[in-house]
């Protein structure tokens, strides 16, 4: 029944509400999109393609908010400092918890809150809508820990485990992120945007209404070479490019073409070992420091010590 019909008021009446409700970006990516991309021909996992969970999706709407510039800083940089109330024996899981809620927690469900919305409009045009958890899940089952559900041994990755060795959500926003036009990838694997640079968290609603795709970005967000600095302030080394030969895996290609723009990563991370950094490394950082330290729109300010320092390196020798 709706063959023929104009989906441009529709597109853009989503967009607006999307909009009114709190999103800060808003862009379309048609079905297509999800098929392999050049150059990596990287494909969905099964069970976590559009149509895996929407079958006959059409489009998918990628929403985004920004994690706000100090609420990203001042924990790392309050790390540095003596906090009058905050015994110091607490300080790091004070400050990792402060974090967690005003820069992970809020947009978890207010982005949820934006993606019912829209599919609550969708279903009144007579469509259907599927929204998801903007974050990983973690189900309890039986006794059994995080690591043992999800890692499997530690010495090699058992049959039967996740090869991410980690608890992903079901869908990939930051790949619907880049599909939609919103952004691409950068070197630390995660998506920034010209807008707010790598700080937002992104949520995404599928639909079987053919809504007017957007462009994909054309123009390179991430520095690339020129900068680095992601991967210079990851303290336990959990970012590499794909091609990097010292860390081969799944995810490991031949070449990195710089010159593409990233609609799927460049990059691979290991979150395990970003979790785990304080049992190696007591005296690491605040989590974030990949994202923090990006001088993409702008060079960030009110950074802890170690990344102010890193940054005014880079500063420097860029001025050279």
């Amino acid at each position: 029944m709706h063959a023929g019909r104009d989906m441009e008021p529709l597109t853009q009446s989503l967009k607006e509400l999307a909009l009114e409700r709190g999103a800060a970006l808003v862009g379309v990516a048609s079905i297509d999109r999800w098929a392999p991309q050049p150059p990596y021909g990287d494909a969905a996992p099964r069970g976590h393609h559009p149509d895996d969970f929407l079958p006959g999706t059409q489009a998918v709407i990628s929403i985004a908010q920004p994690i706000l510039n100090p609420v990203l800083n001042a924990p790392a940089a309050l790390a540095d400092e003596e906090m009058a109330m905050i015994p110091d024996h607490v300080k790091y899981a004070y400050l990792e918890t402060f974090y967690n809620r005003v820069g992970h927690v809020v947009h978890d469900y207010m982005l949820e809150f934006i993606a019912q919305v829209i599919g609550q409009r969708l279903m009144q045009h007579g469509f259907e809508a599927m929204i998801f958890p903007t974050t990983g899940l973690h189900p309890k089952v039986g006794d059994l820990s995080d690591i043992e559900i999800w890692e499997g041994p530690p010495s090699a990755q058992a049959e039967g485990f996740s090869p991410f060795r980690y608890t992903y959500g079901p869908f990939s926003h930051r790949h619907a992120a880049t599909r939609a036009g919103l952004g691409e990838f950068g070197y630390n694997n995660v998506v920034l945007t010209p807008e707010f640079g790598p700080r937002q968290r992104f949520n995404s609603i599928l639909t079987d209404a053919p809504l007017v795709p957007d462009p994909l970005i054309e123009e390179p967000i991430c520095l690339r070479d020129d900068c680095n600095l992601c991967q210079a302030a990851c303290i336990m080394a959990c970012i590499t490019l794909r091609d990097d030969p010292a860390v081969q895996d799944y995810r490991s290609v031949e070449h990195v073409d710089r010159q593409r723009i990233f609609i799927d990563t460049p990059a691979k991370t290991d979150p395990t070992l970003c979790r785990r950094r304080r049992d190696g490394k007591p005296h690491s950082p605040i989590r974030g420091d990949c994202i923090r330290v990006c001088p993409v729109p702008k060079a960030p300010t009110h950074l802890s010590r170690r990344l102010k320092a890193l940054l005014d390196t880079w500063q420097a020798a860029d001025a050279g």
